[in-house]
């Protein structure tokens, strides 16, 4: 669904300043141009592929997705995504307890499949009680963030419009393409349902005719 390319152009390589990197970030790094770091593409690309084929399968056993976004100027791009691919979001400040205490602050037991972080929050809240709840997270790393702390990093940019505009339309179209294969999926099966019930109708049907045909000979 993208490519190296399309990640240059989205500005996907572009890390923060040397100064302020997280050692974790390393293996993700190709080096540095005028003191910022710049991300390794070749290395971006198939983790992105693999958290998009992550997010794919969730859908498509109708699992619950949430987007998880701290930044207010992404915030509609954010909104949008997730409502776009019917699914939820939370672009506000995490309030501590929403996975570990659901039960009391939302009143339900039923927590997300997967959590897609577009930015890691500073906090970190919201990662943490997903580790604790056992819930798998996806989540753009960029050159100053903590890799491990995401079941499926993406090492990327995390600031920058196009970028964020990238991943947000990337996962959208891949949950919205699950989603559609497996409502055809279920609509084939319930038509072949029918058929077998409706040939089983008709089956029973004629040994009636047939019995009642011997029964006046």
């Amino acid at each position: 669904m993208t490519s190296v390319r399309q990640l240059l152009e989205a500005r996907v390589h572009l890390g923060h300043k040397t100064g302020t990197w997280d050692p974790r970030m390393k293996p993700y790094l190709f080096g540095s141009r005028a003191g910022v770091h710049i991300i390794d593409l070749d290395k971006t690309l198939p983790h992105l592929r693999r958290a998009l084929n992550v997010a794919g399968h969730v859908a498509l056993r109708n699992g619950i997705i949430l987007f998880v976004s701290e930044r207010s100027q992404f915030e509609r791009l954010v909104q949008k995504s997730a409502r776009d691919s019917g699914e939820y979001f939370v672009t506000q400040q995490w309030v501590g307890g929403t996975l570990t205490n659901s039960q009391m602050l939302l009143r339900t037991v039923r927590l997300p499949d997967l959590m897609i972080f577009l930015s890691v929050p500073p906090s970190k809240t919201a990662i943490k009680e997903a580790a604790m709840c056992n819930i798998p997270s996806i989540g753009v790393v960029d050159s100053d963030c903590n890799p491990n702390l995401i079941t499926y990093p993406i090492p990327g940019n995390d600031d920058t419009p196009a970028a964020m505009s990238l991943y947000c339309s990337l996962f959208s179209e891949v949950i919205s393409r699950a989603k559609a294969t497996r409502e055809s999926r279920e609509r084939r099966e319930r038509e072949e349902g029918q058929y077998k019930e409706g040939g089983r109708e008709q089956s029973e049907k004629d040994e009636l005719a047939s019995e009642h045909s011997i029964a006046s000979q």
